[in-house]
């Protein structure tokens, strides 16, 4: 008898709601106006970055290379034409350069006009002098310059901003507005993060409105009326306002993973009321009054639907125990989403059915004849019962199909394998590793534990050593490293005689070239590649390589004989996570 009190007290609720309607229906549209209040301040923030997990070793590693090397975040812009070393077309890439280098979040510019400024301090070269003297530089293949000398890309160091988007629509601006007589486009890892929000943005506001429409068409040719329709998708509507309203309030944007939750909130919601409308349709055929009949049909299903709803919010939170914080909050907001569509169920639906008319006759008899629906189930359940042969080993060789590819289930997070191959930001990716390196960077860190350890000249020699084995790397198109700018340096410093083109073999040498460096291509340019301490290096990866599996099988590389204590990879780009 102990459970009797409470069946008291869930009787006394339901015959409140169906007795006061209207109190209860105004309530719940105060709370949806006060919601539906917040959606215009919902924000989609789409990024690669979703998926990274703040507490994990690489993140600290990353924010660690970041803060001594500063942000590796890059932007290429690839110029095409017939000759670069043209007149006419070095003139636009200077140009485009100069615009490139006022816009605000771009710390540095890297061109072959600039890197021509730096060289000629006399100001006297041809463009031919030029094309001749940075010959043997390699520094510049496949960087800066195609093996054809008809491709050629400035890249665009950007600061540590938190949105790019507003640096990426200015430089599409100047490309639209300057780009006349060369081809031009731009590339990397911020361009993928953008595109991934336009596309989520769109998907958004497209496939929700179409997921309604065919789950209201369905409803209708099964029930054969409005109320069969509008009832379901009222109460799914109503869900997602307090949900994205709830979103909004707590600044919580939109991203690749929570975007999913209007489709499975329109699904699940739909599945549930589902359980309902049968019900009710049985029950205004035993009842005279609208109450009556909503307090018949709410006091048989309330519990079977709350079981329901407790079983679906007990899978889905088992997910706020990940690590990244875009699935904990995809697990969040759907409970929050299914826990709306109960209080609606339980609460507004026997309100609203306790208002409604009974169907006249015409209505009802429909509802008691069989449907396609009803014909398809009775045949399914009859081949159970009397196939039994034949359905249980058939079950059985599906389950075990299943089994085996579970084992064949691959784990990985590829950002451009997201869009489809007609997309720009697809061609685009793979159209630049065509001539020039890829737009991926990853970085390699060699910590020696040691200050000025990389003043010694043997030193040098092992950060050219280990960039030699990773040209060696599939996947890799371009190196580049503080060896590489400081053979230019000592190339520069000796009148551009190709025999200097070569790291120096003496202590002293480097101790003066490490002073030129910094005069001739700026501190900014050393520390991208040098800690103060001369105790850490970076080696920039450029690589083609979009598959994190791909991605981690380079970062987790050693280079043997390095003779350093702990060289150690980081992915700028996080995305190998």
């Amino acid at each position: 008898m102990s459970h009797l009190p409470k069946v008291l007290s869930q009787k006394t609720r339901l015959r409140f709601i169906v007795d006061h309607p209207f109190h209860l229906i105004i309530l719940g549209l105060i709370i949806t106006l006060l919601f539906a209040w917040q959606l215009p301040n919902l924000r989609i923030q789409t990024s690669i970055y979703d998926l990274a997990i703040e507490d994990l070793p690489e993140t600290t590693l990353y924010e660690s290379f970041k803060k001594e090397f500063g942000t590796e975040e890059i932007i290429l812009v690839v110029a095409r034409g017939t000759d670069i070393f043209d007149e006419n077309a070095f003139q636009k890439i200077e140009h485009l350069a100069r615009k490139f280098s006022k816009i605000k979040g771009i710390r540095k510019v890297l061109s072959l006009p600039g890197i021509k400024k730096d060289m000629d301090v006399t100001e006297k070269w041809t463009l031919a002098d030029f094309e001749k003297i940075i010959g043997p530089v390699s520094l510049f293949a496949k960087n800066l310059l195609s093996a054809d000398k008809k491709t050629t890309v400035l890249t665009l160091l950007l600061e540590d901003v938190t949105t790019k988007d507003r640096i990426i629509e200015s430089v599409e601006e100047i490309i639209v507005r300057e780009g006349k007589g060369i081809s031009l486009y731009q590339i990397g890892m911020p361009l993928v993060s953008k595109a991934l929000a336009e596309y989520t943005k769109k998907d958004f506001l497209r496939l929700p409105p179409i997921t309604f429409l065919v789950i209201a068409i369905i409803l209708f040719c099964f029930f054969r009326n409005f109320r069969g329709v509008l009832i379901p998708m009222g109460s799914v509507l109503v869900a997602l306002i307090w949900t994205f309203g709830l979103m909004a309030w707590t600044h919580t944007p939109l991203s690749m993973l929570t975007m999913i939750v209007p489709i499975f909130i329109i699904a699940v919601g739909t599945a549930y009321c589902m359980y309902i409308l049968p019900e009710y349709m049985a029950a205004i055929e035993k009842y005279q009054t609208p109450k009556e009949a909503s307090f018949a049909c709410f006091e048989h299903i309330a519990f079977p639907t709350t079981l329901a709803v407790i079983t679906t919010t007990i899978g889905l939170g088992s997910l706020l125990l990940n690590r990244i914080t875009a699935i904990r909050e995809f697990a969040l907001f759907s409970c929050f989403g299914i826990w709306s569509m109960l209080i609606i169920m339980l609460i507004l639906l026997p309100a609203v059915f306790a208002l409604l008319p009974i169907p006249g006759a015409e209505t009802a008899r429909y509802s008691s004849k069989k449907g396609l629906l009803d014909t398809l189930l009775d045949k399914i359940i009859h081949i159970n019962l009397h196939r039994q042969k034949i359905v249980l080993p058939l079950i059985a060789l599906i389950a075990l199909v299943a089994i085996g590819g579970i084992f064949r289930i691959k784990v990985e997070t590829n950002p451009v394998g997201y869009f489809r191959e007609s997309t720009p930001i697809s061609r685009q990716f793979h159209d630049i590793y065509q001539d020039m390196a890829g737009s991926f960077p990853l970085n390699v860190v060699l910590d020696s534990r040691s200050d000025d350890y990389f003043e010694d000249p043997a030193h040098l020699r092992t950060i050219a050593r280990i960039q030699k084995y990773f040209d060696t790397l599939e996947g890799v198109d371009k190196t580049i490293s503080f060896a590489d700018y400081f053979k230019l340096i000592n190339y520069a410093s000796n009148n551009y005689e190709k025999a200097f083109y070569a790291l120096p073999q003496e202590g002293f040498e480097v101790r003066m070239l490490m002073n030129n460096f910094k005069t001739m291509l700026g501190q900014d340019t050393f520390d991208r590649f040098m800690n103060k301490s001369l105790s850490k290096t970076s080696i920039l990866l450029r690589t083609h390589i979009a598959s994190s599996d791909d991605f981690l099988r380079i970062s987790i590389i050693r280079s043997p004989g390095s003779g350093l204590s702990s060289p150690r990879a980081a992915a700028s780009s996080r995305m190998g996570r």
